[in-house]
């Protein structure tokens, strides 16, 4: 039988579930703002291959140094 009163445990108990769940909410925010950060990234070359495409057919390519 554990030296701690039943009480307590249940208190050290539900402050541990507490921390498990802020770094569960940590680790997903952050899963979720990689995954909009590479959304961006192909968007973005996306919009820049429209771009081209539309110059190409234009007969002229603007290249950017």
């Amino acid at each position: 039988m554990s030296s701690i009163p039943a009480p307590v445990r249940q208190l050290l108990q539900a402050r541990d579930q507490a921390t498990a769940q802020k770094i569960d909410m940590a680790v997903t925010k952050k899963a979720l703002d990689t995954q909009k950060a590479t959304g961006d990234a192909i968007i973005s070359m996306l919009e820049q291959t429209v771009n081209v495409q539309k110059q190409i057919a234009k007969g002229h390519l603007d290249v950017k140094v």
